[in-house]
């Protein structure tokens, strides 16, 4: 039987545990950043490639701060289920996904960020309820900035409201080639995914005179996590990738909800056999790693819903010029 979902006190202390435990391993964090305290240059740092993977890491910072969050919240929680990127991907854990409260864990996203010393890169926990993102924390020590979002209660960062920039301090984009891009090329590289993206990104960037959407920038940052705070806080108008997984979306989908963002399931339509009257944007599911995030667009005066409405614009211009990747879920379902 499905979990009911929880009323705004039960969410609320949801996210007052996440962010606690989110301070308290921030000192660890930092330390393994700068390789000071427990983390100082030494071996036991040991940056890894990931499951052979050389385009991909781990470290022990990786490992200890889901050990330290896991435990604690098992404390609390002994009920709750529990998802990690380290213990999960490390032990190829078959894991069952269900409606029961279950946190979703990327001790360090944007790992290869922390290790190259550049600050995008922070501590994401999330809970998943009934299967969706319901509470997110994603707290960015070098930078000491904490995102902090519940379903209903709104986002934050660093207890202000989001998003930080908004209307009419930026305006609203109305097409695709006035948006700023966030996308990631991932650690996968074979030929055939490469040439999945790099299409993508050819598409999105050439000028509409030979067939493109004309992007007015496109970035890369290095982080999922990090990638959804900066378009919840307006700094960015959208956000697409397809092979991250829940650990990399959970907490960050919650903040760009409640921030007043749109998100969508990120599986491209070019090339493929959906027809023209079939193309509308899909329901977002974490599951799934396929993502497109929009930006808070406002009403326009009088007309109810057309922010709403002009964020599935977008969506569906960005979705017919990339090319779907194919990832399997995470998960069993």
């Amino acid at each position: 039987m499905p979990v009911q979902t929880t009323d705004a006190a039960a969410l609320q202390a949801y996210l007052d545990t996440a962010v606690a435990l989110a301070r308290e391993v921030g000192p660890a964090f930092t330390d393994g950043f700068r390789r000071t305290g427990r983390f100082a240059a030494s071996s036991a740092f040991a940056a890894e490639a990931k499951l052979g993977n050389e385009a991909d890491c781990v470290t022990a910072v990786d490992r200890y701060i889901e050990e330290q969050l896991f435990a604690r919240l098992r404390k609390v929680y002994p009920t709750h289920r529990f998802v990690g990127e380290e213990t999960t991907a490390e032990s190829g854990d078959d894991y069952a996904v269900t409606d029961d409260p279950t946190w979703v864990v990327d001790p360090v996203d944007g790992t290869n960020n922390f290790v190259h010393h550049l600050p995008y890169t922070g501590i994401s926990i999330g809970l998943a309820i009934n299967r969706e993102p319901v509470v997110g924390v994603v707290y960015l020590p070098v930078l000491d900035e904490l995102y902090t979002a519940a379903r209903g209660l709104g986002a934050h960062l660093n207890g202000a409201p989001l998003p930080i920039v908004r209307p009419p301090a930026l305006t609203s984009p109305t097409a695709l080639s006035q948006c700023s891009l966030i996308a990631e090329h991932g650690s996968a590289r074979s030929a055939a995914v490469l040439e999945s993206r790099l299409g993508s990104f050819k598409r999105l960037l050439l000028d509409k005179e030979h067939g493109g959407a004309c992007l007015q920038n496109l970035r890369v940052m290095g982080s999922a996590a990090y990638d959804l705070t900066l378009v919840a806080r307006g700094a960015a108008d959208m956000y697409w990738e397809c092979g991250p997984h829940a650990w990399d979306f959970a907490a960050g989908a919650v903040i760009l909800r409640e921030a007043g963002g749109a998100l969508f399931d990120g599986a491209g339509w070019w090339g493929a056999d959906v027809p023209e009257h079939e193309r509308r944007p899909r329901p977002f599911d974490m599951w799934r790693r396929k993502l497109l995030a929009i930006r808070h667009i406002p009403d326009l005066p009088g007309k109810p819903g057309s922010g709403r409405a002009l964020q599935k614009q977008l969506a569906a211009e960005l979705l017919a010029v990339v090319q779907d990747v194919p990832y399997p879920p995470d998960g069993r379902h």
